[in-house]
């Protein structure tokens, strides 16, 4: 159901309807009735079912003044609590037509009681909304977690033609939608889902991206963990990239879990993408899957970082380097590209430094964008290194 041009007025004037709008639930105007469309609630069996509800309402304007009605309708079977005993909800059988194609089934009659016990007028639309949501819904999600009135989120999900699960609200908020659909038809490879890898997965699952291939066959420790966005229950134990593609499958529908390590055996899988993000921690692993990817054609970031120790405490650095083939060539053996194995240093004896790990993925998914002309981007550069100790950006290199 489209809603119409009278629904878009109660939006503009009514907070609380510009609110359940933009929570996700499936709301109208229609035949001079407010409308929500598919509330979860459980029939006499105790079975999950969505019904829809009506209330009419009283309008100064556009305005929504306190209901003078406390009754409401609703199509679909009386709605009954754990037990499969019906919801007092007043009311009974009562056919209402709405609009030519929707009736009615049921009446509602409920007020609130005040502190003496003595039925109440609701004070608002919003109370009496919230009153009615809370008898229905509440039981059906007690019993059935997973259970929703939040509707329109996957109606509107499905209309924007993208893996998102959830309808990209913010880009049509900013009228940016032909910005955010240039990544449309595109995918991408991160290899190694460490800290810096587990970021920028983070940053590209709220895309439109339309694949992202996952590259790391190592499970999750305790210090994993803490270099994660968010914490992820019952993660030890498991292999990051199955764990990282349910976690954010709920979002990105097009997350693909690769429990493999990058090798030169397998190089080949990085031919079927349009960008590699290389976050791995091993130099010479480095070496050979940028020196692949630059001489492939396949724009690539290599993401890096450290922490040396000083007389007070840590200075931490992060770098992203390459894009393309000159870039590989300009700095390819130099420290903004390492390939040679490197001694020990502070970084691998802290786990606890997300912050670095969302600043090195943050700069790569910036660069990304601008690559892909999402972001203006001045002059091409080679890579980019950030030092904590001085807040400073080093650029080494232009390609134009």
């Amino acid at each position: 159901m489209e809603c119409g041009s009278e629904f878009l007025e109660l939006v503009n004037h009514n907070e609380f309807v510009r609110d359940l709008d933009s929570q996700g639930y499936r709301i109208d105007f229609i035949g001079g009735y407010f409308a929500i469309f598919g509330i979860p609630y459980l029939d006499s069996s105790k079975q999950l079912k969505h019904g829809d509800w009506f209330s009419p309402v009283d309008l100064d304007g556009w305005r929504i003044d306190p209901p003078s009605n406390h009754q409401a309708w609703f199509r679909g079977q009386r709605p009954c609590n754990e037990t499969g005993a019906e919801i007092r909800l007043g009311g009974g059988p009562h056919q209402l037509p709405i609009v030519d194609d929707i009736v009615a089934d049921h009446s509602f009659s409920f007020k609130l009681k005040q502190v003496d016990g003595q039925l109440r007028n609701y004070v608002s639309f919003e109370e009496k909304v919230n009153s009615y949501l809370d008898m229905i819904v509440s039981p059906a999600t007690s019993a059935f977690p997973e259970a929703t009135p939040l509707r329109a989120i996957e109606i509107k999900a499905a209309k924007q033609s993208s893996p998102l699960q959830l309808p990209d609200t913010m880009s049509a908020k900013y009228n940016i939608n032909d910005i955010s659909d240039k990544l449309r038809g595109k995918s991408v490879a991160i290899v190694g889902l460490g800290g810096t890898g587990s970021y920028i997965l983070d940053f590209l699952a709220k895309t439109h991206l339309d694949r992202i291939l996952l590259f790391d066959n190592d499970k999750v420790h305790i210090h994993t963990l803490y270099r994660f966005p968010g914490f992820i229950k019952n993660a030890i134990g498991r292999q990051k990239v199955d764990i990282l593609t349910e976690y954010y499958g709920g979002i990105h529908a097009g997350i693909e879990p690769n429990d493999e390590q990058i090798t030169a055996a397998n190089l080949d899988r990085l031919k079927e993408v349009n960008f590699v993000f290389v976050s791995v921690d091993d130099a010479e692993s480095r070496g050979i899957i940028v020196k692949y990817l630059a001489e492939s054609g396949v724009p690539f970031l290599d993401c890096g970082m450290g922490l040396t120790r000083s007389v007070k405490g840590l200075n931490g650095m992060v770098r992203i380097s390459g894009i393309d083939q000159a870039a590989y060539e300009n700095i390819v053996g130099t420290p903004f590209l390492p390939t040679q194995k490197h001694a020990e240093d502070e970084y691998r004896k802290q786990a606890q430094i997300a912050e670095f790990n969302a600043l090195n993925a943050s700069l790569a998914v910036i660069r990304f964008k601008q690559h892909f002309e999402l972001y203006d981007l001045i002059d091409s550069f080679d890579a980019v290194v950030f030092e904590s100790c001085s807040l400073e950006i080093d650029r080494s290199g232009n390609t134009q």
